[in-house]
């Protein structure tokens, strides 16, 4: 039995033998990795170590693509709320308290070059945007709208605009309306306007040309026959330049106004920082003008006292020179 026991050990020594020799030959002769794997592994350990950054920059992303289905409304008192865009959809101009008649006059198309036209184009899309974020939006007219004008708003989507679009002139549209109903609104008038009337129309009149055409919308309406004012800048603000605004500027400032009814505030909130425009102090100017109302009486009073004073300095010698010829 001896040798039978043997030939188990041996055998068993043998096998663990062989493992031990084959684990230790894994260890010992395992392949290095190639420049491919290095860069894999690399590769790994970096994106494991920004992962967290990553996520949080998806987050982000995926809030700013939310905030895009909303538009910001400014209410009534000033309040600026968050309003999805589906919502704005509602916000029709027939639905509308605000009946106040605005419109864009797009005749002169021949006046400008294509890039000029090009900008009139983004100012209008900035007027609609503009009334289609108001909480009770103005009655929004665009009249002569035709040509190259109309082709660059139809790829804005004209088609789908809340408004009011016309190819033949304001006189056309409006022949129901009494001439003294329609006003012209243009920087060159010498009338200010005060108050807008929802019984009549405005018209602003779409141009973009540099201050080349001096007095022309003025010299229209005046062969038009139609009324004419223009905004009382100069009541409020101070310009280093000519008041001449951009077609938007004025329709925002308009928006604005029927919103607040303070010019001051509808002016500040809409004037751009390079017209370097400045607040005139109004009651200054008052208290200015009535100090100097008060000297310019004083001066006159003074003046009347002494007109009196050599009045009867003059009578006194004439009735001393009488005595003495008398007495003589």
């Amino acid at each position: 039995m001896d040798p039978v026991v043997d030939k188990a050990e041996i055998a068993e020594k043998e096998s663990k033998s062989e493992l031990s020799v084959d684990l230790n030959s894994k260890i010992e002769f395992k392949k290095p990795l190639s420049r491919n794997q290095e860069k894999k592994l690399k590769r790994l350990e970096r994106a494991l170590q920004n992962r967290a950054e990553k996520r949080k920059k998806e987050r982000e992303i995926r809030r700013a693509k939310g905030k895009q289905n909303y538009a910001v409304v400014e209410k009534m008192n000033g309040e600026k709320v968050e309003i999805k865009r589906k919502d704005l959809k509602k916000n029709l101009m027939a639905n509308s308290p605000n009946k106040l008649k605005i419109v864009i006059d797009c005749s002169f198309e021949s006046l400008m070059n294509y890039s000029d036209i090009n900008h009139l184009c983004k100012q209008l899309t900035y007027c609609y945007a503009a009334n289609r974020r108001m909480e009770a939006p103005l009655q929004f007219y665009m009249t002569s709208c035709s040509n190259k004008t109309r082709e660059l708003l139809e790829r804005s989507g004209l088609a789908n605009w809340d408004a009011y679009i016309h190819n033949t002139n304001y006189l056309q549209v409006f022949d129901e309306i009494p001439k003294q109903n329609i006003v012209y609104l243009t920087s060159d008038s010498p009338n200010e306007i005060q108050e807008f009337d929802d019984n009549k129309v405005y018209i602003i009149g779409g141009l973009v040309d540099h201050n080349h055409h001096k007095l022309l919308t003025l010299n229209m309406a005046q062969q038009n026959q139609i009324s004419h004012c223009r905004l009382p800048i100069g009541k409020f603000i101070q310009m280093n330049s000519r008041p001449v605004l951009t077609v938007n500027q004025v329709f925002q400032i308009i928006c604005k106004y029927t919103e607040c009814k303070d010019w001051k505030t509808a002016f500040v909130s809409t004037l751009p920082k390079r017209k370097k425009a400045e607040l005139l102090d109004n009651e200054d100017e008052e208290t200015d003008k009535s100090d100097s109302d008060n000297e310019n009486s004083l001066s006159k009073k003074v003046k009347k006292i002494d007109s009196n004073e050599t009045k009867e300095d003059e009578k006194n010698y004439n009735l001393e020179s009488e005595e003495k010829t008398v007495a003589n």
